[in-house]
Order: structure tokens, then C-alpha cells, then sequence
């Protein structure tokens, strides 16, 4: 009854609203910080020509990001990759950055912060990059790819944009508990994960990659009002196409994905205590590690970082 009580007032409209208030002005001051340098690494990237640019979030796993900038080397789709880095240890960041450097992918950290709801954390490293570097950049074409999805074969991301407003993984309502679908609902997202725009169709308009819980979406989801709704589904979006991937090793199971049969989405690799991800261990994360590196990415002798 005590859990049916909470939830009934954690949804209710009113503290819903209240803390959407909240959130926006903590994520105000987050903006303002570091604003300096998100204009100057637009302007560096301007400088190199770039007019068709993927950021990626890294968040504490040095591996992955040493992988995807190795896939995107071997499998480039179309687009830049640059890394925006989230990571709440030092050390990581420390890492990721070297990374980078031998890799030759475009870094920038952000502000450390710590955010205990991940998909806002997510959301709003990815709102940072969109105020602060790609309205200065205004680029082309611009996305977001989870750093554990990895290009695996060729693949032609702006030729999927042509004519398109945006392009990307959708996101119906009714993938948490919070929100139950109903018939009447039209609200959808871009998965935060796998996301592209067109930047004249998002110009002026200010872009919001937090979730919304109580409409049933994801990180991403207060774009809805923002962007989606005015949007023809039809017309104006790409849709990608996804399937999922089970894998058990050292006896857990990871829930990883296809998209596109062209990018394989490890599941959950900077979250490996969580219980969604079945008893994931150091084993296991070593063994997700060398099967990306010896599947896809040509063995693992060809690895930057060692530890992951």
C-alpha cells in the first residue's frame, strides 16, 4: 500500500511539473558551465572542414570508446566522430582522452558532475553538446550513437537522411513502469542511442534530450514538444530498423541489439552492477570486450586500451 501511496504522488501532474522546474534550472547552471570551451571546440571542428558530425557520451568504459573509434575507421558511415566525455572518474577521463589522441577522434570533457538517474545524466550531457557546440557548428547533419554501438559493417548514415528531417532508432511509450501505454497516445522519440537530425530542421528550436518518465519516454523524450511533434512520421522520419541479440556468457546474459544489420549495441556496459543485466562480472565484461575486438574489429592485438 506505502509503494501505491509514493507512486500515485510521484505522478501526480503537479510534482511531475515541479520537478521538471527543478531539473531545468539544475541543468541551466550545468549548460552555463564550460561554455568557453564548448564554442572553441566548435570552432576547431569548423576550422577542419566538418559539416556532418556524431557525438558520442562516454561514461567511465575506456574500452569502448577504443573500440568504436576503431569500427569507425574500419566502417566509416558518413559522418565525423567526436567524443564528449561524461565519465564521473578521472581516471577514465584521463584514459578516454589518451584514447582519443592515439585514435585521432575530436575530445572534449565536460563538466564533472555526478547524476544519479542515468537517462537524465545521459540526456543532459547530450543537451550540453547540442547548446554549446553544434548551434555554434551548425553543421549539416548531426547525431548521437551510444558508445557501445558499433559500426560493424559499411553503412551510409546521410544516405538514410536523404529527404528526411531526422533519422534514428524510434522509441514508442511504454518501455518503463511508470507509464502504461494507452490507445490515444502519439508521443515518440528518437532512441538517444542512435539518432540523427538535419540541423536546419532543429534550428531555433531548443532542443531538450531529457527524458519525460510520465509520457512513457526515454532519454529524449522532452523533445517530443520541442521537435517530434512537429513532425510528419511519415514524411519527415527515418525510421531504423533494430532486432535483439541475446548473448549468455560466463553465465550472464546480455540483452545486446542489431540495428540496421550494421551496428551491434552492447548492452549496459558502463552499468555492469545493475540487475537487469544478469550477474555481470569482470569475466563476463572481458569476454563482451574480446568478442567485439575478435568478431568485429580484427583481432585483439589491434586494442589501444588494455583495461576495461
Amino acid at each position: 500500500m506505502g509503494l501505491k501511496i509514493v507512486d500515485i504522488i510521484t505522478r501526480a501532474p503537479a510534482v511531475i511539473a515541479t520537478k521538471e522546474v527543478r531539473n531545468g534550472l539544475v541543468y541551466k547552471a550545468f549548460e552555463h558551465r564550460g561554455r568557453a570551451a564548448g564554442r572553441a571546440f566548435a570552432d576547431r571542428l569548423k576550422a577542419s572542414d566538418t559539416s556532418r558530425i556524431c557525438f558520442t557520451v562516454a561514461f567511465n568504459t575506456p574500452w569502448v570508446i577504443d573500440a568504436l573509434a576503431k569500427a569507425w575507421e574500419m566502417h566509416p558511415p558518413g559522418m565525423t566522430l567526436a567524443v564528449v566525455d561524461n565519465s564521473t572518474d578521472q581516471a577514465s577521463r584521463e584514459a578516454i582522452e589518451s584514447i582519443c589522441k592515439v585514435r585521432d577522434v575530436p575530445y572534449l570533457a565536460l563538466p564533472m558532475r555526478v547524476e544519479k538517474h542515468l537517462s537524465r545524466s545521459h540526456g543532459t550531457a547530450i543537451s550540453w553538446a547540442y547548446h554549446n557546440i553544434i548551434r555554434h557548428l551548425e553543421p549539416e547533419l548531426f547525431g548521437f550513437i551510444d558508445h557501445d554501438c558499433f559500426p560493424v559493417v559499411p553503412f551510409d548514415i546521410p544516405a538514410r537522411m536523404d529527404g528526411k528531417a531526422v533519422y534514428g532508432k524510434l522509441f514508442l511509450p511504454g518501455r518503463n513502469h511508470i507509464h502504461q501505454p494507452k490507445p490515444t497516445d502519439r508521443h515518440w522519440n528518437l532512441w538517444a542511442g542512435f539518432c540523427f537530425y538535419r540541423f536546419s530542421a532543429t534550428a531555433g528550436r531548443k532542443l531538450n534530450f531529457e527524458p519525460r518518465l510520465n509520457m512513457g519516454l526515454d532519454t529524449g523524450g522532452a523533445n517530443w514538444n520541442v521537435l517530434y511533434s512537429h513532425l510528419d512520421r511519415a514524411r519527415d522520419v527515418g525510421i531504423a530498423a533494430s532486432r535483439e541479440n541475446p548473448m549468455t556468457m560466463a553465465g550472464a546474459v546480455g540483452h545486446h541489439e542489431i540495428i540496421e544489420d550494421a551496428f551491434f549495441h552492447v548492452a549496459g556496459v558502463s552499468y555492469p552492477d545493475r540487475p537487469s543485466y544478469h550477474r555481470r562480472t569482470a569475466d563476463h565484461r572481458e569476454l563482451i570486450r574480446d568478442y567485439v575486438w575478435n568478431t568485429y574489429l580484427g583481432g585483439t592485438s589491434g586494442r589501444v586500451a588494455q583495461d576495461f
